[in-house]
């Protein structure tokens, strides 16, 4: 895991590609301890004490998987204030990055609602705060070419990028990164964009970009913040599956999703899986979402993805993500999930006796895949 990153994308050779697997580890939503500012302005706060521990039972996975990945959900700050008209802002205490940087995550995705609840001040200071701890970020910047810049990361020779883009799902005006303004890299979705949701402009943004990268890297991953988030809920949208195909037809090898709270299918498109949605991996505070949720584990070479499965995991009542075994009460949950939702995608998950891992077959092609 000590593999240095490197900072520029240049062309790898193909004799990479003889390299040995190596395993990569997403999670979903990850609002590290800190704040909760409602509009009324009540404050919630995580005991500080407790705060230095929430990774601890989880930290050993991260650490041995090559390749780690999380949506960061809020910013990691003292500065800035909370956007005005926001229902709640979300702030991470200042040494949250060294929990991150500890547990082995390589990179995270800050394209989300969460990222900007205190303005761009607080996100310059958690994009600077990363950088010092050799974290790499991708999906804000300080114009939209910056933003749609992935990070990169090295391990075992395969050099793996990510590209992260959030949809306009309860995000603050303005978020959007423009030629010559801050933000994010955005996908903009509405039920009056015909005839899919999406927006045409912004699609073929998101595949020109992958398009430039993909032979840059040796294995290309896309994050995207979209879905529905209401409660936490199972069910895609029909703009998750039109941006998730638009990727993978122009050449991303992974697609990651997360915002819905709640776990959501994988399917397998051309080889290649999406990930829907892998539910709240930390969430500071309570918020009554699903409980349920995983580490989804794949094991990769150039461009290709070999074996994928997860580690079912249980968000405790100190709102702390612990594995559990797929044959414990808490690990039934989450198997009993997938079994119930990834069908339709045309995946099943597979438990092996003795395994904690559990594997995701694909079984068919799911309906309306060409």
């Amino acid at each position: 895991m000590a593999t240095k990153r490197k900072e520029s994308g240049s062309k790898v050779d193909s004799g990479r590609g003889k390299s040995p697997p190596l395993l990569f580890t997403a999670v979903g939503d990850t609002f590290m301890p800190g704040t909760v500012r409602f509009m009324d302005g009540k404050l919630l706060a995580t005991d500080k004490k407790l705060a230095k521990t929430f990774l601890d039972q989880v930290s050993p996975y991260f650490q041995q998987s090559d390749v780690n990945f999380c949506n960061l959900e809020s910013p990691i700050s003292d500065k800035g204030g909370p956007l005005a008209g926001r229902y709640a802002s979300f702030r991470s205490y200042p040494n949250m990055d060294g929990l991150l940087a500890k547990a082995g995550i390589d990179f995270v995705s800050l394209a989300n609602n969460h990222s900007q609840d205190y303005g761009w001040e607080a996100l310059v200071d958690t994009m600077e705060r990363l950088k010092k701890r050799g974290i790499g970020f991708s999906g804000a910047g300080k114009n939209m070419a910056e933003a749609r810049k992935p990070a990169l990361v090295t391990k075992g020779g395969l050099q793996i990028g990510l590209l992260s883009y959030t949809a306009n799902v309860n995000t603050p005006l303005g978020f959007k990164a423009g030629v010559e303004r801050e933000g994010l890299a955005a996908v903009r979705i509405s039920p009056f964009f015909l005839p899919n949701h999406t927006n045409e402009e912004d699609i073929e943004a998101l595949r020109q970009d992958i398009e430039t990268w993909k032979n840059k890297v040796d294995f290309l991953v896309i994050s995207f913040h979209w879905g529905i988030s209401e409660g936490g809920t199972h069910t895609v949208s029909l703009h998750q599956k039109v941006m998730a195909y638009n990727a993978i037809d122009a050449g991303a090898d992974l697609v990651i999703g997360h915002h819905a709270h709640a776990l959501q299918p994988v399917e397998v498109y051309r080889g290649k899986p999406i990930c829907y949605g892998l539910g709240n991996f930390v969430f500071a505070l309570e918020e009554g979402f699903p409980r349920e949720t995983m580490m989804f584990q794949c094991r990769f070479s150039r461009h290709k993805v070999h074996e994928m499965g997860f580690l079912p995991v249980y968000t405790s009542r100190l709102n702390r993500p612990e594995v559990v075994s797929p044959g414990s009460a808490e690990g039934r949950k989450v198997v009993a999930i997938m079994e119930k939702i990834c069908p339709r995608f045309g995946t099943k998950p597979v438990v092996k006796s003795g395994s904690g891992f559990v594997t995701l077959k694909k079984t068919r092609k799911p309906n309306g895949q060409k």
